[in-house]
Formats: structure tokens, C-alpha cells, sequence
């Protein structure tokens, strides 16, 4: 009974091998200084999602790219503040591949599962911004590390 046992659990190993592994190796930097600094910004909740599987937070995100909100305007302000809060209730309850928060010098390090699109989010608190987020689209398949820069810029790159 364990011979067959061990034969099967061999034999699905083989059939199904375990699926390799990508480091997403990234730094939250300022969105204003990109260029200019070397410091990234400390304490950005980074979550990796499988693109695929959170149509809604694609959707809210782009929702959110479309809004004027930096204008002033109080209601696109207002929208804009609704939409946020809802994006940031779908991130904080959808299944991710991966979480970290940034360290002090804004970098972050994610192992996850190779996937054709991988959906980086980051947020944090930014005293005198009502938010403070950015989100990239990378791929992580067929190689052991991908290099990610979250410009902290409010939109998705």
C-alpha cells in the first residue's frame, strides 16, 4: 500500500511538476523624484495579484486614472475619494500571488508564482495627499527575477 502510494505521489510529480517561482525585486519611489533621488519611500503595503483574476481592480483603477480629481474640483474629488476607498476594500479582500511592505529605503521583495501578467499594487499614507498609490503591470514568466519601480505617482503605469 505505501509503494503505491509513493509510485503515485512520484508519477504526479512528474505529470505535474511544481510551478517555478520569479522574484519581483522593486523599489516605491516619489512620483516628483524619479530622476533626481536614490530614496524610495518607506512603508508602501505592496500587494502582487494574478492581472487575470481582479477584473474589478482593474477596473477601479482605471476608474480612477480617468477622474480629474488633482484639479481641485470638489465633486471629482469626491468620486474620486469613493472610488479609492472602494479600490482599496477589492485589494484588501482579493487573493494575491504575494505582499510586502516597502522597507526604509522604499524597496521590496515579492516571490510569485510565474504568471503571464502580474498586477503590482502599492498604497500608503502621505501626509497632505488624500491618496497615495501606483500600480504597474509586469509579466513573470521565464525568468527568476523581474525588476519593478513603483512611481508613487496615483495611477497606473
Amino acid at each position: 500500500m505505501f509503494l503505491r502510494g509513493a509510485a503515485l505521489v512520484a508519477l504526479l510529480s512528474v505529470v505535474h511538476p511544481v510551478p517555478e517561482k520569479t522574484l519581483l525585486d522593486g523599489t516605491a519611489v516619489p512620483c516628483a523624484d524619479s530622476r533626481e533621488t536614490t530614496s524610495g519611500v518607506p512603508a508602501v503595503h505592496v500587494y502582487a495579484f494574478n492581472a487575470k483574476k481582479i477584473p474589478a481592480i482593474r477596473k477601479s483603477l482605471f476608474a480612477l486614472d480617468t477622474l480629474d480629481w488633482e484639479g481641485g474640483d470638489p465633486d471629482a474629488m469626491r468620486a474620486a475619494a469613493v472610488q479609492y476607498d472602494r479600490l482599496l476594500s477589492l485589494v484588501r479582500g482579493a487573493r494575491t500571488l504575494g505582499y510586502a511592505t516597502s522597507n526604509g529605503n522604499g524597496d521590496f521583495e515579492i516571490t510569485v508564482t510565474q504568471t503571464d501578467s502580474v498586477l503590482v499594487f502599492g498604497e500608503a499614507k502621505m501626509p497632505g495627499e488624500p491618496f497615495y498609490y501606483s500600480a504597474k503591470m509586469v509579466g513573470a514568466t521565464g525568468q527568476p527575477e523581474v525588476r519593478v519601480m513603483l512611481l508613487m505617482c496615483n495611477q497606473l503605469l
